[in-house]
């Protein structure tokens, strides 16, 4: 295979919570390269809003190309952009933050399929009329991360009171589950709808490429601004 040119990657995920936005930077390899994948350091990364706020995330004493602001945290309806100078390059990117989604209630539904027992978890929330909204549910069990993309929209729930499943996971009594919703703009979501759809290795799966990115200036990856709600059960 020939060699494709080094790119960089961004993974930048700001939340409505203290202390856990992030920006991660690395590098793209080849395919026949050893040695892990190089994280970038001694970037420049600012984050700005539409009011004027500006907030530097500085790089990490511990972990070489994270980038941290302990003191950010996303708020409702604000345009957010991203500034990044590393090298010779600079990469920008904008997105939007929603309203704060809810999770109402957390369940599960038990039945037997095929000869096994099956404790299915549901989460019951309300959609927010008059707003486009865009979902992604990330699910732990014992925790540990399931890797299933779990994405929604609005489009034929919007205003409702709706449930939703995980399907795919089977919790025992006594497992503990905790499940996160994320509310993010259409860009963000459709570059999470290309990943999955890069992940799925069926029959009828597409070529592989790069799910679409918002970011310009060349990189990879993805600007998230994420509103959030989380929740958890214990099966008894």
């Amino acid at each position: 295979m020939n060699d494709a040119e080094v790119q960089y990657v961004v993974e930048a995920n700001l939340k409505d919570r203290d202390s856990i936005s992030f920006v991660k930077i690395t590098q793209t390899t080849n395919v026949y390269q050893t040695g892990g994948i190089p994280q970038v350091s001694g970037a420049n990364v600012v984050v700005t809003d539409d009011i004027g706020g500006s907030y530097p995330f500085l790089e990490s004493t511990t972990e070489t190309g994270l980038y941290k602001n302990y003191d950010f945290k996303v708020l409702p309806n604000r345009e957010y952009y991203l500034s990044i100078s590393v090298g010779e390059s600079v990469i920008t990117a904008s997105a939007s933050s929603r309203t704060q989604p809810s999770i109402d209630s957390v369940g599960y539904d038990y039945f037997e399929f095929g000869g096994s027992e099956v404790n299915l978890v549901k989460y019951h929330s309300v959609d927010k009329l008059g707003e486009q909204n865009h979902y992604r549910l990330i699910y732990w069990e014992n925790g540990e991360i399931e890797e299933t993309y779990y994405l929604g929209d609005d489009e034929f729930i919007e205003g409702q009171y709706y449930n939703a499943q995980f399907f795919g996971t089977s919790p025992d009594l006594g497992d503990t589950v905790f499940i996160e919703i994320l509310e993010m703009d259409e860009a963000m979501y459709d570059y999470y709808q290309g990943l999955a759809d890069e992940m799925d290795n069926s029959m009828f799966s597409a070529a592989p490429s790069n799910p679409p990115t918002n970011l310009q200036g060349g990189a990879l990856g993805y600007f998230g601004v994420f509103m959030t709600d989380t929740a958890s059960l214990i099966l008894e």
